[in-house]
């Protein structure tokens, strides 16, 4: 971005409502002195979305002309396939753990 950020600005770009509403949140949440760290994470955040914006396109577009599919070095793996499995397990027993407190 060639201005500078605003809340406004980072709020507009933030790619989903969910993000939006996380965003607000951590604003609203924050103690004072704690805003010019909040407001730096998630300005970190937008622009790594939008510089990630031209690889999803670039994807997108691999994925149209391929019905469907995904280039090859994102192609599942089987270790890929246990690393995400694995990820879920955790996901699932910090779920869990929550659920018992």
């Amino acid at each position: 971005m060639s201005e500078p950020w605003t809340i406004d600005s980072i709020a507009h770009a933030l790619p989903h409502a969910e993000n939006r509403q996380a965003f607000w949140r951590a604003l609203n949440l924050a103690p004072v002195d704690r805003l010019p760290d909040v407001v730096a994470k998630w300005v970190e955040f937008v622009e790594r979305w939008e510089a990630s914006k031209p690889e999803i396109e670039r994807l997108r577009q691999y994925a149209l002309a391929h019905d469907g599919e995904l280039p090859p070095e994102h192609q599942e793996t089987e270790e890929s396939a246990a690393a995400f499995e694995e990820w879920r397990e955790q996901m699932r027993a910090l779920r869990e753990g929550r659920n018992a407190a």
